[in-house]
């Protein structure tokens, strides 16, 4: 919305807009029924309807209104109908409660929103807004509008228009509010019924009250400053209906944000998000050909107790408490208590695409303690799960980050029940973008390095699982509860829990960095290179990809011909085929280092059948140690081809270790070969 409609600007232009109306607001009778306001008595001509609202009287508008509120709490029975608009004033600090639906509409001549309709096949349909109302309502500093009273008493309380003269019933279906608000106060949600905002626009706040459970939704544009609020959840929009906070402060979640993208919407959330203590998630529904962009942080808050929101300085002071377990004694935060950091991802199905990070920087969104994909980890609480139930998850950032949990489809909250998790993962073709994987993951479906992108399987290092305890008089304690080995991995066809459909398209660089877990990774396609620089062992079958594999720690076995795709290989670590694979076929040149280490099988003289063979499509330069384990099958004077390169071999194993058997090494101009003694 522009700068011009907001604040004191938009509040004059309503004021003008009043003096113009040829039918003003009018003053109400006093016998309690319905008031045609026809009172211009107000400043600038705008009709004070305050002593009808006080009286709980039935109110129709027929132009521009003004409530002048007393000081304290009022609260209003009756029904504003018509078509105009209203201003909440206070001289001091004031709140109105509304207990019914409230069905007043701007005046025709100022009606611009128009929502159209569009279908997609197989996805359903979207509802988007072209253009923007004026404020039905607009709310001054010092007022609370507070909707509803979270009773039986309520009946649906709202301001709402679902219709107006540019917009029939029948095409928003209920889904959109054409009454908007300017909010320079606070809007509380009080309603044990459903509450469907229009667009807000104001420095104010919009908050939830604890034990509110009617649920609310917004949708379209909204931009005010303040903070959105929540205690039980929220729907920020809806499979039909994209929403926006383009100003927002940030989202304190102490329920269930429920995040909609509708089909062909790209729905961004740039705020930090803020959760006070255990229960709470954030849940994703990209629906068909969508896009919901988390460009912020999803974050423990150690400044706003639970059900105590801070309006002010809502974010974390301490970014430690996002690492670990965080526990609470006495004090403010005392409700928050055990696992108060813990924080809670469902992504739910549907075919669209949930990204985090926006590509301009390096703020990872879920940054958390380890938190493996089992339910109930042996080493100690987790403080963070994220279930995979459908679509895409990405990671678009310009510089390095940690996923420090697993992926999986019941590692937590309503899924807690150890699933796997089902969908792809994607790491966005970003320059700068380097994702480390630091738990094993545990969902089926495709894995996607972009080009200029690096994900990294394990850390290389341990990562310390740590319980802080902050007291409220004694300060803060840590104590180290567990290490892990930051290990990771990724199911294949060959897990116990794996898809034959399993995948991994590699245009980037996939580097595996564990140190004690031993891997197996399979079905790589793209023209990406993979890298081995871990100790722990790493096995390799039925790839495809074209760059080059580097082995610079641990050992890789091949466990099929095509293990290390169609690229070149350098070796200066440890390489082998696993037991009963006779064949490794090299697509580009092979090339061991001297401190590389060779290892193959021999129990019979046919290369490629009875011993293991590396047929080398290009050229072979040779150094390090070529190591022979002998079974059988070989006489002497037998000559065994165990490298054969078409373009050539050059260089020499610098020594031969020979188990079973004794040898002596050769080459011609395309072969290395050893002969049995």
């Amino acid at each position: 919305m522009s700068s011009v409609l907001q604040g004191a600007s938009r509040r004059e232009f309503l004021i003008v807009g009043c003096a113009v109306l040829t039918s003003a607001c009018g003053g109400g009778g006093s016998d309690g029924g319905p008031s045609a306001v026809d009172d211009t008595s107000a400043v600038g001509g705008a009709a004070d309807i305050t002593a009808d609202v006080l009286a709980n009287r039935d109110i129709t508008l027929s132009g521009d209104s003004v409530i002048k509120l007393p000081a304290g709490t009022t609260t209003y029975t009756g029904v504003i109908s018509g078509q105009g608009t209203l201003r909440l004033s206070t001289a001091a600090t004031s709140t109105l409660v509304i207990t019914r639906t409230s069905t007043f509409t701007l005046p025709v001549a100022r009606q611009v929103q128009v929502v159209t309709k569009t279908t997609y096949p197989g996805a359903g349909y979207a509802l988007t807004i072209a253009g923007t109302n004026p404020p039905v309502l607009t709310i001054d500093p010092g007022v609370t509008f507070q909707i509803g009273t979270n009773t039986s008493a309520d009946n649906s309380p709202n301001v709402i228009a679902t219709s107006d003269s540019k917009n029939s019933a029948s095409t928003i279906n209920g889904e959109i509010n054409l009454n908007n608000i300017l909010n320079n106060g606070t809007i509380v949600i009080s309603s044990a019924q459903f509450v469907l905002l229009g667009q807000v626009s104001g420095s104010g706040s919009i908050v939830q009250a604890p034990g509110v459970w009617g649920g609310n939704s917004s949708g379209g544009v909204s931009s005010y400053a303040g903070v959105l609020s929540l205690a039980a959840g929220q729907d920020f929009g809806s499979n039909h209906v994209a929403a926006s906070l383009s100003n927002a402060k940030a989202v304190l979640n102490e329920g269930s944000w429920l995040v909609w993208s509708s089909p062909g919407s790209v729905v961004t959330v740039t705020q930090n998000i803020y959760e006070a203590a255990f229960g709470n998630d954030i849940n994703f529904h990209a629906i068909g050909p969508s896009t919901i962009v988390m460009s912020g942080v999803y974050s423990h808050t150690d400044n706003s107790p639970h059900n105590v929101p801070n309006l002010v300085n809502p974010g974390l002071s301490d970014p430690e408490l996002n690492f670990a377990k965080t526990i609470y004694r006495g004090g403010a935060n005392s409700p928050n208590g055990n696992d108060a950091s813990y924080r809670g991802i469902n992504i739910e199905r549907g075919a669209g695409t949930v990204q985090w990070g926006d590509g301009t920087h390096a703020n990872f969104f879920l940054p958390s303690a380890p938190s493996p994909a089992e339910v109930d980890p042996p080493l100690g609480k987790k403080n963070a799960y994220i279930n995979l139930r459908g679509g895409t998850l990405a990671f678009n950032y310009n510089g390095p980050v940690t996923l420090h949990v697993g992926i999986t489809g019941g590692g937590g909250g309503p899924h807690r029940d150890g699933s796997v998790g089902s969908g792809n993962v994607r790491i966005m073709a970003t320059a700068g973008n380097d994702v480390t994987f630091a738990q094993p993951q545990n969902y089926n479906g495709t894995t996607t390095i972009g080009a200029n992108a690096i994900l990294r399987l394990g850390t290389g290092t341990p990562v310390p699982l740590r319980y802080i305890t902050v007291n409220a008089t004694s300060g803060k304690s840590t104590v180290l509860q567990a290490t892990y080995s930051g290990d990771a991995s990724l199911l294949t066809a060959e897990s116990p829990n794996g898809a034959a459909s399993n995948a991994i398209v590699n245009d980037g660089q996939l580097i595996v960095q564990n140190t004690t877990t031993a891997i197996t990774l399979s079905n790589i396609s793209g023209g990406g290179s993979l890298t081995h620089s871990g100790a722990a062992a790493l096995t390799l079958r039925n790839n495809s990809y074209s760059g080059a594999t580097t082995l610079s720690g641990g050992t890789t076995l091949a466990g099929s011909a095509n293990a290390m795709g169609t690229g070149n290989v350098v070796n200066n670590a440890a390489l082998a085929l696993v037991s009963g694979q006779r064949e490794l076929t090299v697509g580009g040149s092979f090339q061991q280092g001297a401190a590389g280490q060779l290892t193959l099988a021999v129990a019979g003289a046919t290369p490629g059948v009875d011993h293991d063979h590396l047929g080398v499509a290009g050229a072979a330069v040779l150094g390090g140690t070529l190591t022979l384990n002998f079974s059988g099958g070989v006489a002497k004077g037998q000559k065994l081809v165990l490298i054969s390169a078409a373009d050539g071999i050059s260089g020499a194993f610098d020594s031969i270790v020979s188990n079973g058997a004794t040898v002596v090494g050769g080459q011609d101009g395309t072969s290395f070969f050893v002969t049995v003694q």
